[in-house]
């Protein structure tokens, strides 16, 4: 029964983890999308 919390647990960490990941992931490709657009605007 303890394994089964243990590996639930785990689970659940992993989960935050990849969650988080996939934030700052998006968060740069957007500031990168952004950069690029201000950068073509402001050039001109």
């Amino acid at each position: 029964m303890e394994t089964r919390k243990l590996a639930s647990d785990e689970l659940m960490l992993r989960r935050r983890r990849s969650r988080r990941t996939a934030l700052v992931m998006g968060m740069v490709a957007v500031a990168i999308y952004v950069g690029f657009i201000l950068s073509g605007v402001l050039a001109h």
